[in-house]
């Protein structure tokens, strides 16, 4: 993303970001007129100044992590649904298993879900470039 500095601390650089080209179709014509800001920190030391654009974005190790996390507790409910039908139900066969293994994966992913709700993650922005 590419915004514009508004405000700048020590470690924190807000920057205001303009329409993108996903606004452009959006008939949320209340949300086109306001400006929205986020906050980045600036790890590589760039020396702003207010007004100045820069390009931001979020470190592809936050992402991966996020990515991590998101699928993991899915695919562990599947397999632990799948085991716990074989030891509750020692006669069931391979469909009883697998609806077994789905229905973990779906409470897990939503037990997930409210997790994230109530403690979302925190994605770190970072300035990477100063566009000319």
């Amino acid at each position: 993303m590419t915004g514009r500095v508004h405000a700048l601390s020590e470690t924190i650089v807000t920057i205001s970001l303009g329409t993108s080209s996903s606004c452009f179709g959006c008939m949320q014509q209340e949300c086109k007129r306001k400006t929205r800001f986020l906050k980045a920190k600036n790890p590589f030391q760039f020396p702003l100044t207010i007004g100045q654009a820069v390009k931001i974005e979020t470190p592809k190790s936050i992402l991966l992590g996020q990515a991590f996390v998101a699928l993991l507790p899915p695919v562990l409910g599947f397999i632990g649904g799948g085991v716990l039908t074989g030891f509750l139900v020692p006669a069931s066969g391979e469909p009883a298993r697998a609806a077994g293994g789905v229905l973990g994966l779906f409470m897990l992913a939503y037990l997930t879900y409210l997790f994230r709700k109530k403690h979302p993650a925190e994605t770190t922005l970072q300035v990477v470039e100063i566009v000319s």
